[in-house]
């Protein structure tokens, strides 16, 4: 179990870091800027949220499920709650090396609101207020793995955590079911002998109750599904033609932005198009284009579980740790012994 949960973070970390580097490029630009695909940690340039960053160094995605794991396991609460994930973010939000650069307005409105901050724009007179309830953004999905890491095997109770993690910043049914389709998956990849296709079906499994019990407890917004925007995806990747052929009709007809219509679903049908090689789903999910980071931490989370454990894994581990003055082996030890 420590090796899995570790396998889930490292990967995570590693589609995070590597993303960093490929984030606002399209599929073709990615290509062309770096004569091929991104396989090793590259140091982001110009075009990308992480200019300045070193090679290895993380983004606003790893670092909140890295923040929120640590203010779970210094707790004695036996489960995710509220006020946990609150003053994680309140925590991370005190960090300018992240939030500074990275926060998205949806998870910026939230914390603004919990730390008692006014907006720093007024609306005009008469105008619809939309506040960070009613965004459907990917920033829930992006740090959800904990739900699923608490809960090997059990995917109902990760939904149950993914929906108290998710209201915290992203509170509508959308980002619920988006939320709730990756923590199932993270679940379940940590059952013993699990197989690609059991994870894939966590996942949709998490989508369905996600927008389920999101449209009963939360707000229901706007939006394409979730659910069915994962079985167009992975349609998609069963396509006649290339795997690359396929992976570039998912950037095109399902996207890898921001919403998280595009970003879960797209990264389901990366995992899909990879079935049973975990670390070149990751590699994908990095060259698909805009949103790579995000999507590669989704995919990394959910697939790290299953992946080859060998002298590069962790190398890898070490080059991250000292990257970013982290330490992903020690915290995967100790959650590994709280849900023993």
């Amino acid at each position: 179990m420590e090796k899995n949960i570790l396998g889930s973070l490292a990967l995570a970390a590693m589609g995070d870091a590597m993303g960093a580097a490929t984030e606002n490029l399209t599929f073709h630009q990615i290509r062309e800027t770096f004569h091929g695909q991104v396989t090793e940690f590259q140091k982001p340039g110009d075009t990308a949220f992480a200019l300045g960053n070193e090679p290895g160094q993380v983004t606003d995605d790893f670092s909140q499920i890295y923040l929120i794991l640590q203010e779970v396991l210094e707790t004695k609460e036996q489960t995710i709650t509220t006020e946990i994930v609150k003053q994680a973010m309140i925590k991370w939000s005190n960090m300018p090396v992240y939030f500074n650069r990275f926060a998205g307005p949806t998870t910026r409105s939230a914390i603004a609101m919990y730390k008692g901050e006014k907006q720093e724009m007024q609306p005009l007179e008469g105008a619809v207020i939309v506040d960070y309830a009613s965004k459907a953004t990917n920033g829930a999905a992006m740090k959800i793995s904990p739900a699923g890491l608490f809960h090997p095997g059990h995917q109902d109770a990760a939904i149950q955590d993914a929906i108290t993690i998710t209201r915290v910043t992203h509170d509508n049914h959308l980002a619920i079911s988006g939320a709730s389709a990756v923590a199932s998956a993270v679940s379940a990849s940590l059952k013993e002998e699990v197989t690609f296709d059991e994870i894939l079906e966590a996942g949709l499994y998490g989508a369905i109750e996600g927008e389920r019990l999101g449209q009963d407890t939360s707000r229901t917004v706007a939006g394409a599904s979730v659910v069915e925007r994962m079985k167009l995806a992975f349609d998609i990747v069963e396509e006649p033609g290339s795997k690359e052929e396929n992976l570039l009709k998912l950037y095109q007809l399902i996207g890898s932005g921001l919403h998280v219509s595009e970003a879960v679903p797209c990264a389901f049908g990366i995992i899909k198009a990879n079935h049973g090689n975990a670390q070149q789903a990751v590699i994908d999910a990095v060259n698909i284009g805009y949103d790579t980071d995000t999507i590669a931490t989704i995919v990394g989370a959910i697939v790290g579980a299953i992946s080859e454990k060998n002298r590069e894994f962790y190398d890898m581990i070490d080059f991250i740790e000292k990257a970013n003055d982290f330490d992903i082996t020690s915290l995967a030890q100790r959650l590994a012994s709280r849900i023993s």
